[in-house]
């Protein structure tokens, strides 16, 4: 780790704005790289934060104890675990504020709990499925005849939630756990129940109130317990001030939580009242809402500030509760733009916090790299070796106004690629990832040689365990381009699919019938945005039935570059102002476009030489074609070669119109920049559009 001595203390930069947590484990046998019993790591977090909560160590699955001789048919007690009980001993020795996660969750919750006498009856897996995939028996559903009745299971709701918080009372963490999430991730879109909520166990059994019952068994249970206990807290049985200081803040918490219509569901389950009871807010039932906050480096902040808002008018507090940026890049700039959007997201939670909004903890999860739940994207603050990243330096500079410095410049190869996954005589075996080949999501991809197109080896994903894994491929050199990709694909399902992976979102490029169980090509020809640090494909599936995720095989990939389409329609463009002197006022507008829709680039000036240039130098050591419209009112445009010594490329004379100037261009080698530039005879505005770069290739080089 580095000189603590001269690195600054996330806690104390922020003690004036919200509290800075960190999510941690237990080390045992089996997880040795944890933090808790790592002297280092317990260090690093004692001295950066002032929040800490616990990854799984106080979840249902690890604490309910439907074996304990104590449950009954209406009764399920609480049991600590000992992972448990030694991180509340460890976080009360120091001092150290705990977020308490979770009461009630669909996952990491045992089936016994919603069953008769607390036997499970499942669902069978069709055999022929369990041959291929004998994990999936682990995922047998429960069959409904074993359900309990929705009474006995509010009173099992009941029973644990008032036996966890009169242990915690009972044993002096009352002032440790300032704070519970009572409901995690109630919200499921695709499950379309009419509501939103997830179709879950605790929605089966209960019913869409389920949400309500927990945060009034919480309430009633903190309140209750804190009266119980106050002596011992030293607060007298008259104080209620002082009593209502020992209860723990009450938080619903869920992921995707800027998404508009999740957010919508989210405030409806919480307002939503019966004939039977009002609503948790309406009833004043909780204390604040977690926004997770599982992120990446390109999300749109504007739309997570968006929803933090909303929620802080709703709600007494917002906590982010489980922060983690994953790198989108895949070079070296990649913790780069990493710490620039770790910068940017803390500058406008502070600004929402100066505008109002009660955000009053923000929780990272997860302490290094190496630990994290998403290891290989690398979305926290310390290397495994516990030294800072730069991601660290951008939370602070979000508050004192540090520099970040620029991005490293990358050379792009934007050469056409094959990749027919066969390994070189005598060449050591090929893996995927040497292709720019991965894994998306859980599951494995693997080159074998039973399944092929054409030669001896194909990439395979036979084991997947969700409908968004899939085959990724890596595309980041053709980012602001256009390629075209081709691909053979087989696989059991009814159809194959190719989509990018873009800012959370999944577009379809392409979707092919693989019915016929017969290697099939797909192709798409794809416009790869030019605002983003890093661009992947992935290949997915259309199952007959919801719960399928059948095997991919993919073979002799083809990605071929079109060219450079500019037509001013996305955030970022290409073009620059020109020249030193005078300097023209530029903007993108929607009051011209050539093709009549859309928009165009708007170069205004005073002075002839106030001109614009646009960069192509990605295009070094390839002869292109380029194409652009020009709409002015001077009488000839000219299109150049920037440098030392411009060169004039093409001239056309205007018609007042939109203009098409044409040429080619054999970019050197030797140049380490090529920038076009366009000049009028005039001082007249003018305006840009639809600019075309494409390679000339030489007929060897088509596939």
């Amino acid at each position: 780790m580095g000189n603590e001595t001269t690195m600054a203390v996330l806690k104390e930069v922020y003690k004036d704005y919200f509290r800075i947590g960190v999510a941690c484990e237990r080390i045992t046998e089996r997880f040795t790289s944890h933090e808790i019993g790592n002297p280092a790591k317990e260090a690093l977090m004692s001295s950066q934060f002032n929040s800490m909560t616990f990854g799984n160590e106080l979840k249902p699955a690890y604490n309910m104890g439907y074996q304990s001789p104590e449950a009954t048919e209406e009764k399920l007690p609480f049991v600590i675990n000992p992972s448990a009980k030694a991180m509340l001993d460890w976080a009360k020795e120091h001092r150290m504020p705990v977020r308490g996660h979770v009461l009630v969750w669909h996952s990491q919750c045992s089936k016994e709990v919603f069953c008769k006498g607390y036997t499970p009856v499942t669902i069978p897996t069709d055999p022929e499925v369990l041959k291929e995939r004998p994990m999936m028996k682990m995922f047998e559903k429960l069959d409904p005849v074993c359900y309990v009745d929705r009474e006995t299971m509010l009173a099992r709701l009941k029973s644990y939630i008032f036996s966890l918080m009169d242990y915690m009372f009972a044993n002096d963490y009352a002032r440790t756990i300032y704070a519970w999430d009572v409901v995690n991730e109630a919200i499921e879109l695709d499950d379309k129940t009419e509501t939103g909520l997830r179709n879950s166990y605790w929605y089966q059994v209960i019913g869409d109130d389920f949400i309500y019952w927990a945060f009034r068994f919480a309430k009633d249970a903190s309140l209750a317990c804190a009266k119980k206990y106050a002596a011992l807290y030293g607060v007298s049985e008259g104080d209620e001030e002082g009593i209502r200081a020992l209860c723990p803040k009450l938080f619903y918490n869920d992921y995707n939580e800027w998404q508009p219509q999740k957010k919508e569901a989210i405030i409806g389950a919480l307002t939503r009242t019966t004939a039977e009871h009002g609503s948790v807010i309406g009833e004043g039932l909780i204390d604040g809402i977690g926004m997770q906050g599982h992120l990446s480096d390109n999300n749109n902040i504007e739309e997570y500030i968006v929803a933090l808002k909303e929620y802080a008018a709703l709600v007494p507090e917002v906590h982010i509760t489980e922060l983690d940026v994953k790198c989108t890049c895949s070079n070296r700039n990649a913790e780069y733009y990493q710490a620039v959007f770790y910068k940017s997201f803390f500058e406008a939670l502070l600004a929402a916090k100066r505008e109002g909004a009660n955000l009053t903890c923000v929780t990272l999860w997860g302490l290094t790299d190496d630990n994290s739940w998403i290891r290989g994207a690398n979305p926290l603050l310390f290397h495994g070796d516990l030294s800072p990243k730069k991601s660290f330096d951008a939370m602070i500079y979000a508050v004192t106004g540090g520099d970040l410095g620029e991005p490293e410049e990358i050379k792009v190869d934007l050469s056409d690629r094959f990749i027919d996954f066969e390994t070189a005589e005598g060449a050591e075996a090929l893996k995927p990832e040497d292709v720019g080949f991965k894994m998306r999501g859980f599951g494995e991809i693997v080159i074998q040689d039973r399944e092929v197109h054409s030669g001896r080896a194909a990439l395979a994903n036979e084991r997947r365990f969700g409908g968004w894994s899939g085959i990724s491929f890596d595309i980041s050199d053709f980012i602001g381009q256009t390629i075209h990709v081709k691909a053979w694909v087989k696989s059991p399902a009814l159809s194959v699919t190719l989509n990018a992976d873009v800012n959370g979102s999944e577009p379809c490029l392409s979707e092919v019938s693989t019915a016929s169980g017969e290697w099939v090509p797909i192709t798409a020809q794809y416009k790869v945005p030019n605002d983003v640090h890093s661009m992947f494909l992935f290949f997915g599936t259309k199952e007959e039935k919801p719960d399928q995720f059948s095997a991919v095989y993919v073979d002799d990939v083809t990605i071929e570059l079109v060219g450079m389409e500019e037509s001013f329609e996305e955030k970022n463009n290409i073009m620059a102002i020109r020249g030193a002197g005078h300097l023209p006022f530029c903007f993108v507008t929607d009051q011209e476009a050539h093709n009549g829709v859309g928009h165009s680039y708007c170069v205004t000036r005073q002075e002839k030489d106030a001109t614009v240039k646009f960069n192509v130098s990605p295009y070094i050591g390839k002869t292109v074609e380029v194409t652009v419209y020009v709409k002015t009112k001077d009488s000839q445009i000219r299109l150049g070669l920037d440098g030392a010594v411009p060169q004039l490329l093409t001239e056309a004379v205007s018609t007042g119109d939109w203009t098409e100037l044409k040429t080619t261009v054999a970019l050197l080698g030797e140049l380490t920049s090529a920038e076009l530039y366009l000049e009028t005879d005039g001082n007249a505005d003018f305006y840009v559009d639809d600019i075309f770069v494409r390679p000339v290739k030489a007929e060897s080089e088509n596939f």
